[in-house]
């Protein structure tokens, strides 16, 4: 099907700003499969004509508008997840194989303006088989969706919507099949490195206590656009990270620290650890040296459950 440059061209002369409609429309009409986008709870937003009707995942899309837990199951059964997971962490695109299936497909993510996944992307070699070239397209097209997508204020605040939901069941403990969430949590991975830590600020006793939560995490967020942030009850929650199994005042902490100080506002921080699925474990760390900070009644603004920073 087609020559690569021919595509590519015709796939960076796509402009944005008329719908994902039109954008996967288009993408239909120049690489000769039909392709679809739904969001982190498996929800349809949008799909091009299908030539065939004869692929089970494409037709529950469209009848139903989303997937049955039975249908996400089977993904996770045929390595669908795992393969995602994985290719999240790095390229970002992957093809998905089921001997279960007719057609091959192949998988991209989308992301908003703040890096957060907030769409996928399926696109169904149910017409022409894909080629070597395939997944460099597809990287083009996810870019061209991907800024469609952050033009639009509500996939902005999805995108932190959906963060925090993962980052609550992981705390909570309420996940019950880890292999159903592990493309979630690869997510949330993405970007922090080796060595993770649960941080818990207290804005309480903050010079403008009365100001949102929002306002601070984004505040935070612009000081360390690395780590990730998400409000919690009466906290905000950073997952921090760092090459080393201690964190440096200086190279880890320095900026947030210095605004921990002028804004009065106290952390607590876990020991360091290497598995999210974990995280409730080390949010009731951090909230324990949170505590035991307050209880002493001293007036450092970080403190750390079982380590001194380096």
């Amino acid at each position: 099907m087609g020559n690569f440059n021919d595509q590519m061209e015709q796939l960076n002369k796509i402009e944005n700003g008329q719908g994902v409609q039109y954008i996967l429309d288009r993408t239909c009409e120049i690489m000769g499969n039909p392709v679809l986008v739904f969001d982190m709870e498996y929800r349809l937003i949008a799909s091009s004509a299908c030539p065939v009707n004869d692929d089970p995942v494409w037709r529950e899309f469209l009848e139903h508008g989303k997937l049955s837990d039975e249908t996400i199951e089977f993904f996770k059964n045929e390595s669908f997840i795992d393969s995602v997971a994985n290719c999240t962490q790095f390229d970002e695109v992957t093809y998905l194989f089921s001997d279960k299936l007719k057609y091959d497909r192949i998988f991209g993510q989308l992301h908003n303006r703040d890096r957060l996944p907030v769409a996928d992307l399926i696109m169904m070699a149910c017409v022409h088989p894909f080629e070597k070239d395939t997944p460099e397209l597809i990287k083009t097209v996810c870019n061209i969706l991907s800024e469609e997508l952050s033009q639009d204020e509500y996939y902005q605040d999805y995108g932190q919507t959906y963060q925090d939901n993962i980052i609550k069941l992981l705390i909570e403990g309420t996940i019950d099949d880890k292999g159903i969430y592990t493309g979630h949590v690869s997510n949330i991975e993405r970007g922090l490195k080796s060595h993770i830590f649960m941080a818990v600020a207290d804005i309480a006793q903050a010079r403008y206590a009365n100001t949102e939560f929002e306002y601070f995490r984004d505040l935070f967020k612009w000081m360390k656009p690395e780590y990730k942030y998400s409000i919690y009850g009466e906290y905000i929650l950073i997952l921090m990270s760092s090459n080393s199994a201690k964190l440096s005042m200086k190279r880890d902490l320095n900026e947030l620290n210095k605004l921990f100080v002028k804004e009065n506002i106290y952390v607590g921080i876990s020991s360091c650890f290497d598995n999210l699925f974990e995280l409730h474990r080390y949010y009731a760390e951090a909230m324990d040296a949170l505590h035991d900070e307050k209880k002493a009644g001293r007036d450092r603004h970080i403190t750390f459950f079982d380590m001194t920073p380096i």
